[in-house]
């Protein structure tokens, strides 16, 4: 019998899920018994840093992919995952500004007098469509386009 594939994992695919479920078992009391496995998921969700979602999605999908693998086994009863209702984080979308001043210091590195340069610091004076980018943007009458060859 031939067993295919439900997807394919390419290396960094194989070696995201082994690292993550690494840092689980580092921090975990590496036990079937149910009581400790319940405390060590809690625990170690509880420890994951608010930052974003996908950096408690990604470790979410794949510790869960693993105990539903060990509930299909029957080497544990049931998975703490579901038990306890814990779900993937929603991404709101929110985009967090950038603060003026590393803006500023961005459009400053930018070299104009080159073409990719002229050409980023357009594309972003172009996004930020702010009544102050556009008044800065009165650089384009004063600055001579560079030549091309």
């Amino acid at each position: 019998m031939e067993v295919t594939p439900r997807f394919e994992l390419g290396n960094e695919g194989f070696a995201d899920r082994r690292n993550c479920l690494a840092r689980f078992l580092a921090a975990s009391h590496n036990s079937l018994d149910y009581p400790l496995l319940e405390s060590d998921v809690l625990t170690f969700f509880a420890a994951i840093p608010d930052t974003s979602p996908a950096r408690y999605n990604k470790p979410f999908q794949n510790i869960n992919a693993f105990l539903n693998w060990a509930l299909e086994q029957e080497l544990i009863e049931k998975n703490p995952i579901k038990i306890h209702k814990l779900h993937k984080r929603r991404d709101d979308g929110n985009i967090k500004p950038l603060p003026v001043d590393k803006l500023q210091a961005f459009l400053a590195s930018l070299d104009k007098s080159t073409y990719t340069g002229l050409r980023d610091y357009v594309i972003c004076m172009r996004c930020s469509s702010t009544k102050e980018s556009r008044r800065r943007s009165a650089w384009r009458n004063s600055t001579p386009l560079p030549s091309v060859r």
